[in-house]
């Protein structure tokens, strides 16, 4: 039997629907030594039907979130007691499986598409001003991820972009960057708008582009660090620009009259 495919948002759903049986399931259990089992062993085949889905979710994912393993076959529960602490098993996996499913459910609010069409424009307008075609590979990736509802994969892609980038200007700290773009008169004479944009960005992104298996990105993070993309790629388009224009200056001879 094939298992129908469920995105992340039905699976959701799911695990909150066994949560909430659960808890009506406790109860209504009455503290007597011996109760009906039925209705407990359905809810954990239902809690095993949804924890294959997350199993998928999270491997196509990377994200290396378990759950437990809960089964009835075989085993007496039919007193109550029993029936009430495997209840508080299902809602502590459930939990954990909440938890993990919200961070990766597809963002719906009216803002969050607003900023993300906004932010694809502004790609778009920037694709043909930087030196490299794999600004614009990595970015859409970032983009269909994001989309998708995939913000750890999201933000690991931007955050690269955003890496790739800085290392792309000349200097070895932020503060060295910025005094090279100033330099080529590429950013404002107070310079801190723009040492302000490379610390801040390269912190997060190296926040989920690092060892740190704890960090796992909200849909406003992956906003972030994409609006970040941009505007780093801005300086890098910036600095290509300037770098042809005094290219050309030197190849071209000088007229003599």
């Amino acid at each position: 039997m094939t298992l129908m495919k469920l995105d992340a948002v039905e699976v959701l759903s799911e695990f909150e629907s066994v949560k909430s049986q659960a808890k009506q399931l406790r109860q209504n259990v009455k503290d007597s030594l011996f109760g009906a089992s039925d209705e407990l062993e359905n809810l954990v085949e239902t809690y095993k039907d949804a924890k294959l889905h997350f199993g998928r979710i999270t491997t196509e994912q990377n994200l290396g979130v378990y759950l437990r393993d809960i089964e009835m076959k075989g085993r007496d529960y039919s007193a109550a007691y029993k029936q009430k602490a495997l209840s508080r098993e299902l809602d502590a996996e459930c939990d954990k499986a909440i938890t993990t499913l919200k961070r990766l459910a597809p963002a719906s609010s009216k803002g969050d598409f607003e900023i993300l069409t906004t932010l694809k424009q502004q790609f778009e307008e920037l694709y043909g001003a930087v030196p490299d075609a794999n600004y614009e590979v990595n970015v859409n990736e970032a983009l269909t991820a994001y989309e998708k509802g995939a913000y750890l994969a999201a933000a690991l892609i931007a955050s690269r972009v955003i890496l790739y980038a800085s290392d792309q200007i000349r200097g070895e700290f932020a503060e060295d960057k910025v005094q090279f773009l100033h330099d080529k008169g590429l950013v404002e004479a107070d310079k801190k708008a723009a040492l302000r944009l490379l610390i801040k960005a390269k912190r997060m992104a190296k926040k989920f582009f690092s060892y740190d298996i704890t960090a796992f990105p909200s849909s406003n993070d992956v906003l972030a660090l994409l609006s970040d993309t941009v505007r780093m790629l801005e300086l890098v388009s910036t600095v290509s620009k300037a770098d042809a224009e005094s290219s050309d200056k030197e190849e071209r001879p000088e007229v003599t009259e």
